[in-house]
């Protein structure tokens, strides 16, 4: 199982960002080039980390659209894929209801990457649309699926 944390570690960030089994889901024909890509370093952005006994293995990167709706951006390494990815995400989830004035997380996801839709609706994001052609990879407009999750009203 994996440990989650609030990390401002920017570095560690960064090298789990980079990863070459993330990046490329990560990063779109106008992302900076891997070798001057760096994370966001603001307060009001949220980086909780995954840790298992290899060490970092995962990351939840959550950025405000309102105060009430934040945006997520996850990556988990090949190693933690399977249960340990899917406790860490769901604790992150967990850990933004009870430390921040979230109530609504969410997220789009490229239409091709299945894999990634499935996970995210195993934690509970449920489709509720799709942004048309607003991903340009390899030169080619492609649909996001937008997925969200609202607070449970046990935690509210």
């Amino acid at each position: 199982m994996a440990v989650i944390f609030r990390s401002r570690d920017y570095k560690a960030i960064r090298e789990l960002c980079l990863d070459p089994s993330i990046f490329p889901y990560i990063s779109d024909d106008f992302t900076a080039d891997a070798s001057t890509w760096k994370p966001i370093e603001s307060d009001q952005v949220v980086y909780l980390l995954a840790r298992d006994a290899e060490g970092l293995c995962g990351f939840g990167i959550f950025l405000p659209d309102t105060w009430a709706c934040w945006k997520a951006h996850v990556g988990f390494l090949p190693r933690s894929y399977g249960s340990v990815a899917f406790t860490a995400f769901k604790e992150m989830v967990d850990w933004m209801w009870t430390n921040t004035k979230a109530e609504r997380i969410v997220g789009e996801i490229v239409q091709q990457n299945r894999r990634a839709i499935q996970f995210v609706t195993r934690v509970g994001f449920r489709p509720y649309g799709v942004n048309e052609k607003s991903y340009r990879r390899g030169g080619q407009l492609l649909d996001q699926v937008c997925l969200g999750i609202s607070k449970p009203k046990a935690a509210l």
